[in-house]
């Protein structure tokens, strides 16, 4: 096998496969990266763990065809040294000794068989729909930091993503909040026909509309972890830009022309969040998000590192928030507001703040209460898709 790829290219592949890499090894072969010839001028480049595989494809100078595998980490490494030009490879078929060359440097690699490397299923031939990679990448970041990270296996682990009804559902929670999008989807033509409209929608920068090949029903929990790298490898603002999506057999596949995420999904039935919204509320508070996130983020300095609480204090046309630790300090600041209904104390866990006002995309935002124990609901003044439930604390 012989081949050339110019190096920022190479660098951006190894790093797009980098992340699934196995990092406790218990077969060699898993710490390696799988190069492959597509064609003559295409190269795909392959990471695994068997929870999760990558695939990117990046244009090449094939020479002569074939596969191999060579260890990631060290590939990298070496590349990144490199100076800024093409960099060849050649492959000795029989005993995988790889000569990675470039300018005046020359470097040798030990390589193993790609004939031992695990082979990946063909999503092609399953059932799937294109979902506009915009409203996915949204529905991702908005939900996803609300997955439980003190056990990434269980079903709190992951996000939910459902496709029902004509509408997209994306839902993570913790146990102690819930981040939940929807959107309204159209079905359209089939993904493998694009329709005159389609391809004029294209060409205008829509993206409203998921091309299901057929009505259909999707359920799956997808773990954060797999949901972080699919926004790493499909961050692109290209208008009309898609990403295909099939379910399988307990596995699940993001795909667009250039990469592939496959990722093994977490099994069980996913908590009956709707029951969870409140239908009306007591108290409504409404605020400028940047304005509070600055406050918030102030007075967390002072806030327990154990317990990181902090305490809001709704008043008609304000509101104030503030930290006391024993013995380190205390600190207070007043944001303006508005409140609807009495004077209301509530304590709130200030990093599940923080991180639902940095995912608002709106200027102002609404803040819906029944009691001072019951959930907040948080929701964008101007976005009606997205709504976050965040258990209170007590505290005395």
């Amino acid at each position: 096998m012989h081949f050339a790829v110019q190096k920022d290219v190479l660098i951006k592949a190894l790093r797009d496969v980098s992340n699934a890499i196995a990092t406790r090894v218990v077969q060699p072969v898993l710490s390696n990266v799988l190069i492959e010839s597509v064609d003559k001028v295409t190269l795909r480049f392959t990471g695994t763990d068997l929870d999760l595989t990558i695939r990117a494809n990046t244009p090449a100078v094939v020479y002569t065809e074939g596969a191999v595998t060579l260890p990631c980490k060290k590939l990298l490494e070496v590349v990144s040294k490199l100076p800024s030009d093409l960099v060849a490879f050649q492959i000795n078929q029989e005993t995988q000794e790889t000569t990675v060359t470039c300018q005046k440097s020359k470097f040798s690699l030990s390589g193993l068989s790609a004939s031992d490397y695990p082979k990946m299923a063909n999503s092609s031939s399953i059932e799937g729909f294109l979902m506009p990679t915009d409203i996915l990448r949204r529905a991702i970041v908005q939900t996803s930091f609300a997955a439980a990270t003190y056990d990434v296996g269980s079903i709190l682990g992951g996000v939910y993503l459902l496709v029902a009804g004509g509408a997209f559902e994306a839902t993570a929670t913790d146990g102690s909040r819930l981040a939940h999008r929807r959107e309204e989807l159209s079905v359209s033509a089939p993904s493998t026909r694009k329709s005159e409209e389609d391809k004029e929608s294209e060409a205008e920068g829509k993206s409203s509309t998921a091309t299901l090949e057929k009505p259909l029903e999707l359920k799956a929990i997808v773990p954060a972890r797999a949901c972080t790298e699919v926004l790493k490898i499909f961050d692109t603002k290209e208008p009309g830009a898609r990403v295909r999506i099939a379910v399988s057999e307990g596995q699940i596949s993001f795909e667009n022309d250039t990469h592939f995420v496959y990722t093994r999904l977490i099994g069980g039935e996913y908590p009956r969040y709707h029951e969870l919204f409140p239908t009306e509320y007591t108290y409504l508070v409404q605020f400028k998000r940047e304005e509070m996130l600055s406050a918030v983020e102030r007075v967390a300095v002072m806030s327990d590192e154990r317990t990181n609480l902090i305490k809001l204090h709704f008043e008609p046309d304000m509101i104030q928030v503030s930290s006391n630790t024993p013995d380190v300090g205390k600190a207070q600041e007043e944001v303006s507001g508005h409140l609807e209904g009495q004077i209301l104390d509530i304590a709130v866990n200030v990093r599940y703040v923080v991180d639902v006002l940095q995912k608002l995309n709106t200027t102002d935002v609404r803040l819906e209460m029944t009691g001072p124990l019951k959930p907040l609901i948080f929701k964008g003044e101007t976005e009606d898709n997205y709504k976050y439930l965040l258990m209170p604390v007590q505290s005395r």
